[in-house]
């Protein structure tokens, strides 16, 4: 290093070091230690520069965090505003560990609900769960990314649709395996599709459902590419065999050249009504009403024509005119005078030969004039009078009336006249017949012959030797022996004819005596038929006091007899039946303890008394007329395998009572009272309804219970509600305690009408469960007696009565009142509640009465319908007819669930139940008893819940006490559950804290 060198670096580390340092003079240093300065410069120059390499390191590290967060920033503010959720969750446990804003706004939860453990499970479809979990294992396992579209349960129990985008992360910043994605709301495409799919399916029901043919055709070559199903229906052509040809290839033009240019002329313009004849591969040929109209359709040119066979219309237009050539050509045969008239002013507008015969009017000089101008009316009020009679009666019929014809003369005329229409006008036809000789002839005969022949009765003359020379008609009319057969021969031929010959020997007798003699005698006419006559004899003396002839007049007075002994019948007899009725029953019974009585050899005697099991019901849901043919099949079954001498009587509505004498101990009539029960077994055809009945027998003996009429009925009537109770198809003897217990059903029946006004009813609630969620999904009103002596008295023990009274419907009323008030009060009260069910009796089913009810409670309480459930019963389904099932369907259009209530417990016609607009089948509580031990019971049951579920319903279990049951049901894919297990019925308080005011888990959610 030289001199220079020295001093520089000496200089330059002195400047880069200590201020205390001192410059040396460089000369005085040596040259090592020179080296040694230069190698610290050196180094603490590296050290300099490695510091400002490293600030400047930090800053550039800086700088890029600042961008990294905000490039997080802005990601994270692009994806929470983007209209999708974003979520990650941790797997297996499907645990939601961060979710985007959107949530909210997709579920309306907040954010944090979706991070609790169980959040996915509670809020997925439950028909979406299990394909869910297996598509995100599946996800687990290949890590491949996938898309699939679900349904989320809102907080609101709407239903969201939602498209699933998931990815499976796995990285050492994760403890395990984690899935995230996208969840995107796809509701409004799914209602756009459901509207597209619903769009098409219209279209297609009306192209394919037309009465017409309606065809699609390429309107370049006339190639079809649609047909309807008339068309295969019309050409007996099927649509595969048609579709890509034309119609000339099909051979449907009855001209085979005419379909080019057809076509030609319906691709120029649009064609409306064109006549076209086709025919069909069987060679027969049709007129069809051809419209077209070009449309463009995916920018292809499209003929869409439409096809009507008017053939039958042809046919019927060449009838027309035939018929109205043969109308011409005998109105203008006619002999006698036909007149069409205006019937406004009586202006003529045709008249034929005969008019002009009868007045002198030729054609020329009638037509254009009226019959009131033409002077033809003697008196003008006849023309008003058959314009009255024709205006009320539809018709004239021989109308006799005076006509003055062209020259003056007066004739008489009847006249008939039919409403008919010409051109749109009331016109009038007539048919005028000149009955003057006829009228003259008439009166004379008339006053010849006015005793003798205008006497409804019978008259016969004989000469002074009893041989007939003269009869009228009447007399023919009522023996059926004409006059020709008569004249001349002796009286004595009709002797033979009298029923009673002593009859005959008290007239001779009177005769000789008296020279007269009357009364009444039973003959045969001549084809034998039997009538009664009254008759009167009288001799007709001449001046010398001899014979000179007799004089026979009688009446037929079969008609009075005969009316006698309807009346008679009928005042002993059931209209309906033909059954002797109470009052010859009462008879017949008042006559058997007379004769026992006189004769106690005689035997025992025994009164049954019929009651027609659930008999109302029937009556009540199908209708009156199949009620009445049911009693008239019983009435007959039961008179077939009595005795002649047993009476069987209808003692009223669908009570009947039989008189069983000469018995020879109780046996008897328990046999008797089988019998009468095994003409049950059968089934009943009425008005095309087939259903079983029963009928429970009461059983009352003389003179061992009674020996009065009154007593005998009201025993055995006490013994039937003891058969009844005991479970109703079978029979029982009166005892002594019944009749208490006849005074304690009176007693109850005054004390529900007195509970009634009193509102001693009040309503009790049984939840139903969700077996999936198991949460509240419905709850059911059921009613309970607060007696104010006996207490609370269950539903089995006055139901029965308040049906049998008719009180039923005034207790429904009642109740459907009080259901819709507390519901009002738990929705004021804030809670949210699912469908309350309310149970209804088909009585209450007839007419439109509930319909006014229901409608009055839900607007007095302001509650929406969708909240009320009306339960029926499984009878009333078996039993329905047209007009119930229109009520129903009032009910569905009212926004009304309805369930049919203890389901397998009758005979349900599959056909009606599809029918119905139900929406809930309860399995009664019979089958569910038996759960799980008897196979039979779940057997059933099973079937029922894959019956409804394939009918659109959903399904409760009712009578639900065990876990096993519950457990049972479940698997079987019941849906809901009712019973103890759940809870008891309670009042409504208890209900409300119990089921209504819990947890989460436990509130009401809406059915989805």
């Amino acid at each position: 290093m030289n001199a220079a060198t020295g001093r520089i670096a000496l200089l330059v580390i002195a400047g880069a070091g200590s201020q205390t340092a001192v410059a040396a003079p460089i000369q005085n240093l040596p040259v090592s230690q020179v080296g040694m300065l230069l190698l610290s410069c050196l180094l603490l120059l590296t050290a300099h520069g490695l510091n400002q390499l490293r600030r400047r390191a930090e800053q550039q590290h800086k700088s890029a965090l600042q961008l990294l967060d905000h490039q997080e920033q802005r990601y994270r503010s692009l994806v929470e505003n983007l209209h999708v959720v974003t979520w990650e969750m941790s797997f297996p446990s499907l645990r939601f560990t961060y979710v985007s804003p959107h949530a909210t706004d997709l579920l309306g939860l907040p954010a944090s609900d979706w991070l609790e453990p169980g959040f996915l499970a509670r809020y997925l479809h439950p028909e979406d769960s299990a394909r869910v979990h297996a598509q995100l294992r599946q996800q687990a396992s290949c890590g491949q990314g996938q898309s699939f579209e679900c349904r989320l349960l809102h907080q609101d129990g709407s239903t969201r649709w939602v498209r699933a985008v998931v990815n499976s992360i796995s990285s050492e910043e994760y403890e395990a395996l984690a899935l995230q994605g996208l969840l995107i709301d796809i509701q409004e495409q799914k209602h756009t599709e459901q509207a597209l799919r619903t769009s098409q399916h219209k279209f297609a029901s009306v192209f394919h459902n037309c009465p017409d043919v309606i065809v699609l055709a390429d309107a370049q070559d006339g190639r079809l590419l649609s047909v309807n199903h008339t068309f295969e229906d019309q050409f007996g052509i099927a649509t595969a065999e048609a579709l890509g040809k034309t119609a000339t290839e099909l051979r449907l033009w009855a001209e085979p050249d005419s379909g080019p240019r057809l076509l030609k002329r319906l691709n120029n313009q649009a064609e409306s009504n064109l006549e076209v004849c086709f025919r069909r591969p069987d060679g027969d040929e049709f007129v069809g009403l051809l419209s077209s109209r070009s449309v463009s359709l995916e920018e292809r040119d499209i003929l869409v024509v439409i096809i009507r066979d008017i053939s039958t219309l042809k046919l019927t237009q060449e009838q027309l005119r035939l018929s109205e050539q043969k109308f011409s050509r005998a109105f203008h045969a006619s002999p006698d005078g036909l007149l069409i008239t205006r019937a406004i002013d009586g202006m003529l507008l045709d008249v034929n030969d005969g008019f002009t015969r009868i007045t002198g009017y030729s054609r020329a000089q009638a037509l254009g004039h009226s019959t009131l101008s033409l002077q033809l009316w003697r008196d003008s009020a006849d023309r008003k009078q058959m314009v009255e009679t024709l205006r009320r009666d539809g018709r004239v019929r021989n109308m006799l009336s005076q006509i003055t014809t062209a020259s003056g003369d007066v004739r008489q005329v009847e006249i008939s006249t039919e409403a008919i229409s010409v051109d749109n006008q009331e016109c009038m036809l007539s048919i005028a017949r000149d009955v003057t000789e006829r009228l003259a002839m008439e009166s004379s005969l008339r006053q010849a012959a006015t005793v003798f022949e205008n006497t409804n009765e019978g008259v016969l003359i004989t000469d002074s030797e009893a041989h007939v020379v003269a009869v009228n008609q009447a007399f023919g009319r009522i023996t059926g022996y004409p006059a020709e057969k008569l004249l001349g021969q002796p009286l004595s031929v009709l002797a033979s004819t009298t029923e009673d010959q002593q009859v005959i020997e008290q007239a001779t007798t009177a005769l000789a005596e008296h020279g007269q003699w009357q009364g009444e005698t039973w003959n045969r006419r001549a084809n034998g038929e039997l009538y009664a006559a009254w008759i009167n004899i009288s001799q007709v003396l001449n001046v010398d006091g001899s014979l000179n002839h007799l004089v026979a007049v009688f009446s037929d007075i079969t008609p009075l007899k005969q009316t006698q002994a309807r009346l008679d019948h009928q005042a002993h007899h059931d209209p309906l039946t033909g059954l002797p009725n109470r009052t010859l029953f009462e008879a017949r019974l008042r006559d058997a303890l007379h004769t026992q009585q006189l004769d106690e050899h005689s035997g025992m005697g025994a009164l049954l008394f019929i009651d027609l099991d659930r008999f109302k019901q029937i009556n009540d849901s199908l209708g009156h007329p199949v009620g009445d043919s049911l009693l008239q099949s019983v009435s007959q079954r039961l008179c077939s395998v009595l005795r002649d001498i047993d009476t069987v009587a209808r003692h009223g509505g669908d009570e009947f009572i039989v008189l069983l004498p000469k018995l020879h101990s109780d046996d008897d009539a328990a046999a008797i009272a089988d019998k009468l029960l095994a003409v049950f077994r059968r089934p009943f055809l009425c008005a095309a309804h087939e259903f079983f009945v029963s009928a429970s027998i009461g059983i009352s003996l003389f003179p061992g219970d009674a020996n009065d009429v009154n007593s005998l009925i009201k025993h055995a009537d006490a013994a039937m509600y003891r058969a009844k109770n005991q479970g109703r198809n079978r029979y029982a003897f009166y005892t002594k305690d019944l009749t208490a217990a006849a005074q304690r059903r009176m007693e109850m029946e005054n004390d529900m009408r007195r509970g009634l006004d009193r509102g001693e009813f009040i309503l009790y609630y049984q939840p139903k469960q969700d077996l999936g969620s198991g949460r509240l999904n419905g709850l059911e009103a059921l009613v309970r007696w607060q007696h104010p002596q006996r207490g609370l008295v269950e539903p089995d023990q006055f139901i029965p009565l308040a049906e049998e009274t008719g009180l039923i419907v005034d207790l429904g009323r009642s109740i459907l009142d009080s259901a819709c008030a507390q519901v009002a009060a738990w929705r004021q009260a804030g809670l949210q509640l699912p469908p309350t069910a309310i149970n209804v009796s088909g009585v209450q089913l007839v007419g439109t009465q509930l319909v006014g009810d229901l409608r009055r409670a839900l607007s007095r309480h302001t509650i929406p319908a969708n909240l009320v459930e009306l339960e029926i019963t499984e009878d009333f389904v078996m039993n329905q007819n047209r007009d119930a099932i229109r009520l129903l369907e009032l009910f569905r259009d009212m926004g009304i669930k309805l369930a049919i209530d203890d389901f397998g417990t009758g005979y349900s016609s599959l056909a009606y139940l599809k029918a119905l607009p139900l929406d809930t089948l309860k399995i009664d509580r019979s089958f569910v008893s038996g759960l799980p031990d008897n196979h039979h019971d779940a057997a059933i049951s099973q079937t029922i819940i894959v019956l409804a579920h394939n009918l659109g319903m959903a399904v409760v279990a009712e009578g639900v006490e065990t876990e096993e049951q519950r457990s049972l049901l479940r698997d079987q894919g019941c849906d809901s559950i009712q019973g103890y297990l759940v809870s008891p019925p309670l009042p409504a308080d208890e209900f409300a804290t119990r089921f209504l005011s819990q947890a989460p888990s436990h509130q009401p959610s809406q059915p989805v």
